[in-house]
């Protein structure tokens, strides 16, 4: 191998470095992201977010995109700030995935 192909690969190997650790990448939920319905308030929320205090007897569980179609609002800020789309390395996402 050439020196000039070698400095291409080693260019090219730096570029995919720096990409997967540093630059972030936007993450969504899922549309089907499972969350708790309260038919009587007319509220949906993440099951971490929900609160069991306040519910009524009237609960589904059901996909966030059925939730939408059902125009329900978050229930809480916690509910809000779990649907915005967060930005986050691929390496943030392989260590969150893999629990390490």
């Amino acid at each position: 191998m050439t020196k000039r192909a070698m400095l291409i690969v080693c260019i090219v190997a730096v570029v995919i470095v720096i990409l997967v650790t540093v630059v972030p990448f936007k993450q969504a939920p899922s549309s089907t992201t499972r969350v708790v319905v309260d038919h009587y308030n007319k509220k949906y929320a993440f099951p971490n977010c929900y609160k069991y205090n306040e519910a009524s007897n009237y609960l589904d569980e059901v996909t966030l995109q059925d939730a939408e179609e059902l125009n329900y609002p978050p229930m809480n800020k916690c509910t809000e700030d779990e649907i915005k789309p967060k930005y986050k390395s691929l390496i943030q996402r392989l260590i969150e995935s893999t629990e390490i």
